[in-house]
Formats: structure tokens, C-alpha cells, sequence
């Protein structure tokens, strides 16, 4: 049995944790069998004794469905870090989200959340930007979304500009709050504007 300490530079899943949960079950998937493991698990990532089985009537219709999955060990694409993409997890994507088998985990929990942050942010710019006649609200919502999506490397450091441009539009004679809001959105452009000199 595998200890903790093995699993401590691991990413921290919120609801699995970081250490493999342990089954007991462990098939092995033999030729002409009726085992059928995700390609996405080889062996060496695989962990023993931590799968679980398959509602093959949930799963996406595959030429080959998978019958177990099991905890596997992964490392993130973008952060590096090691993490479990567990089976229970995997359970869950291919058999409640509706994820197709070809589906992978290849970020770590944290990773997919910064991921999913800036696609919310990309998704509100667009349809703010699709609004005639936007408020001071909704300018300075589209000025604090752009400016995320600059310091993510999302949009270019030109798009400053357009923060600039929807701030000017932002007077002084504003309520205390906007005004206190805009500045802070102009301190964060300054700071952006500064480190590319």
C-alpha cells in the first residue's frame, strides 16, 4: 500500500484529495476478454487496487466502451505539477457530463479552474461588448474583464488601449464607489503598461 508521503507534491484535489482511493478492485484487461481499461490509463500511470466499475449504458456510445476505471497518475500540462485524475472523477465526466471516452484530463484541478475563469471572463467581454449603449457599470465590468484577460496573456497588451478608451468615458462627478473602482482598475492598467517597458 501506497503512503501519503508518496502522494505529497501532489495537487490537492477539493473533494478526492491528493492519495489514491482504495478499492480493493483491480482487473486486468486480457486479449479476447471482456476487461476493457481506458486507453487513457496505461499501465505505469495506472494505480492498483483503485478501480471501479462502469455504467457502460451511461457512457457516450464508443466502439469500445471501458468497463473500470482506475485512479492514474498524471502530470499537468500547464502547471507541471503532479495530480490524480481519479476514477471517481472519471465516472463522473464519462457517465453524468457526458464526456466522450476520447476525453482526457490533462490539467490539475487548479489549472482547469483558471481555465474555466477565463473562459467565463472571455464570455462576459463578449457580450458586453455586444451591448449598445452600455452603462458606466457594464464599461467598468468590460475595462476589469479586459484587464484580466490581458494579465492571463489572453489578449494582447494593445487592448490596454481599449481599457483606457472605456475609462475615459468614466468622469469624476461619478459616485464615490465607480470613481474608487476605476482607479483601481487604472493602477492595475499602469502596472501592466509599466512591465512591458
Amino acid at each position: 500500500m501506497r503512503t501519503s508521503k508518496e502522494y505529497e507534491s501532489f495537487v490537492e484535489h477539493p473533494r478526492f484529495g491528493r492519495c489514491p482511493r482504495i478499492t480493493g478492485l483491480n482487473p486486468e484487461a486480457v486479449y479476447g476478454g471482456d476487461t476493457f481499461l481506458h486507453w487513457h490509463s496505461p499501465r505505469e500511470c495506472r494505480i492498483p487496487n483503485t478501480a471501479i466499475r462502469a455504467d457502460l449504458s451511461r457512457q457516450t456510445p464508443a466502439t469500445v466502451a471501458v468497463t473500470h476505471y482506475f485512479d492514474v497518475k498524471r502530470q499537468c500540462r500547464d502547471c507541471g505539477r503532479p495530480f490524480i485524475f481519479f476514477a471517481q472523477e472519471q465516472k463522473h465526466w464519462y457517465e453524468v457530463l457526458g464526456f466522450g471516452l476520447d476525453s482526457d484530463c490533462v490539467r490539475c484541478i487548479e489549472c482547469r479552474k483558471i481555465e474555466q475563469g477565463i473562459a467565463r471572463l472571455q464570455e462576459r467581454y463578449a457580450e458586453l461588448f455586444h451591448i449598445v449603449g452600455r452603462t458606466t457599470e457594464e464599461n467598468l465590468e468590460m475595462a476589469e474583464c479586459s484587464l484580466s484577460l490581458i494579465e492571463t496573456n489572453v489578449f494582447n497588451r494593445r487592448q490596454s488601449e481599449r481599457v483606457r478608451m472605456l475609462l475615459n468615458q468614466i468622469g469624476p462627478d461619478h459616485v464615490k464607489k465607480i470613481v474608487r473602482r476605476r482607479d483601481a482598475i487604472v493602477k492595475r492598467l499602469i502596472a501592466i503598461e509599466s512591465s512591458e517597458a
